[in-house]
């Protein structure tokens, strides 16, 4: 998600100087116009807005307040993050920073890459109001719809983990649903149609699945892991709050099941051949 992030930045006239360890991904970002910097060190030194969007909760601490990180920058004053934490997270990243004069914007994303190409990805801010002025173009050049939740850090990373504890119970009874049609006989495709005519049309089964489970496309809309952190700071923040969290529980437990029967890096669309496998069903040569 940081790759097409910085690149749309390009394309709203905003200068990038970009930074990532795994070569490929800066790679990415040079080709869509960014300038490559050779460290976070470099980043840190020569911007006073540096934003980042990183995978876990320990790569999001480290990246802050570790050594060379984001809180040792000689320039940096405003750090947005778009990663998703959590609520614990974002309050000794935001103290942390604060007490290095630096202010901590949290803005996770919602809708992913698919909302973002289409102009329609939402970004929920949270942190002091004059900084988060100041930052509203550069987040607006890439959000499709911009909320502000208030100066409180963690407000935004509580309303990502409630986004994302509802998608990813779609994406789960989403599977489960077509997996019964196709099981009585009703093929993918019109499974799909079906969900999608009625009331249980979601993200999930009008957009994502017909572009990537449909084409027999299982990769590229982020690793299985991510999900499974997503869930589980949603559960933790509830819990927090005294909130229910009945399905995410249920949710959880799905996830961390087809977690544990394979890789960490397997891509989210692969949750479909759980529930092929549950129904007894064939995997087509493209899903395997």
């Amino acid at each position: 998600m940081g790759c097409p992030i910085a690149v749309r930045l390009v394309e709203k006239g905003i200068s990038v100087l970009a930074y990532d360890r795994n070569p490929q991904a800066l790679a990415n970002a040079v080709e869509g116009g960014c300038e490559a910097a050779a460290s976070l060190r470099e980043v840190i030194d020569q911007c006073e807005v540096v934003l980042a969007c990183l995978p876990t909760i320990d790569i999001c601490m480290a990246v802050a307040l570790g050594p060379d990180g984001v809180a040792e920058g000689r320039k940096v004053k405003i750090y947005i993050e778009t990663s998703t934490f959590g609520t614990a997270a974002a309050t000794e990243i935001a103290q942390g920073l604060a007490a290095h004069g630096i202010t901590l914007i949290d803005a996770p994303v919602v809708g992913g890459v698919m909302a973002l190409e289409a102009g329609t990805l939402g970004v929920l801010g949270s942190g002091p109001g004059e900084a988060f002025e100041r930052v509203r173009p550069i987040l607006t050049s890439f959000a499709g719809r911009l909320f502000y939740l208030g100066d409180k850090a963690g407000m935004s990373q509580a309303g990502k983990v409630m986004s994302n504890a509802v998608s990813y119970a779609c994406l789960l009874a989403t599977c489960e649903a077509i997996s019964m049609g196709m099981k009585a006989g009703i093929d993918m495709e019109t499974s799909l149609d079906i969900i999608n005519q009625g009331s249980g049309a979601n993200f999930f089964s009008q957009r994502v699945a017909p572009n990537y489970i449909l084409k027999g496309k299982l990769k590229g809309t982020g690793a299985m892991s991510i999900g499974v952190k997503d869930v589980k700071l949603f559960i933790e923040e509830a819990a927090s709050l005294g909130a229910g969290t009945i399905v995410a529980q249920a949710v959880s437990e799905i996830q961390q099941t087809v977690l544990a029967a394979g890789p960490e890096e397997r891509d989210t669309m692969t949750y479909i051949h759980y529930f092929t496998d549950l129904a007894g069903l064939p995997r087509t040569p493209s899903e395997q």
